[in-house]
Formats: C-alpha cells, structure tokens, sequence
C-alpha cells in the first residue's frame, strides 16, 4: 500500500511541475530543470516511505519440518519407541558398619596401665547384597 501511494504522489508531482514551463514561454532548460527535479523529489519520498530508520525486526527463515520425524496423529503413544530396558541381578558387597566408642583408662592382664583412648568396635558385618538394577541395551 505504501508503494502504491508513493508511487502516485512522485507521478502527480511529476506531470504538475513539468507542465508548469510549458506555460512560460517554452523555456526548455527550466522545463528541463523542474521535471529532474521532480523526479528527484519523487524518488526521495519513494525511499523514505519504503526504508524505514526506525527498529525492524530480524527476518527468521522457518525451514521445511524435518523427515525424520513421527507423523503427528492422535494417539502417539502406538508410534512412540520404548526404549529397550532389561533387568540383572548384580551382587554388590556392603562394608561393615564401624563405630568409634571411648575405651577408658584400666589395667591389661599383665598389670600395666594402658591410658585411655578412642577405638573402633564392629557393629555390623560386611555382607553381599543382590539388587535388581536396570541395563539399557
């Protein structure tokens, strides 16, 4: 629409200031002058409506959709690949629960003082443990 209106205005203004000299005793030079002119003119206000200075926003390019894709239906869920999962037993080895108590100061059974101090006293052997564990092929 901007193109339309601009390109009318530039020819309106073109035919009224070339047919202006005419009248005025066949001067073909001021004739020649007014019609460059008017073109001139024409072409500005036929850029200025075009090229606007103000923020446009980047073009995007929408490309085809992609082949590789699923056709789109209403009930995806048929279309749709599990993945492969199977299950496998693996043993796994727990280590011994330790715990750290004060062992006070006391006589061994030789009749030396042994001070006191911190020691580790097991609480709970280490065991084997079989857990179900998920493999994906």
């Amino acid at each position: 629409m901007k193109t339309l209106i601009s390109i009318t205005t530039a020819v309106v203004m073109f035919i009224c200031l070339s047919t202006a000299p005419a009248h005025a005793d066949r001067k073909t030079t001021e004739g020649f002058l007014l019609g460059v002119g008017a073109a001139v003119l024409g072409t500005a206000i036929y850029k200025g409506l075009n090229h606007s200075s103000g923020y446009s926003a980047p073009q995007r390019h929408h490309g085809p959709p992609a082949f590789d894709r699923v056709p789109q239906c209403r009930d995806d869920r048929r279309y749709a690949r599990q993945p492969v999962v199977r299950w496998e037993i693996q043993r796994i080895w727990v280590e011994p629960v330790y715990e750290t108590r004060w062992n006070p100061g006391h006589y061994n059974r030789k009749g030396h003082w042994v001070g006191g101090r911190y020691e580790s006293f097991k609480v709970r052997d280490g065991y084997w443990e079989e857990r179900r564990v998920q493999v994906r092929y």
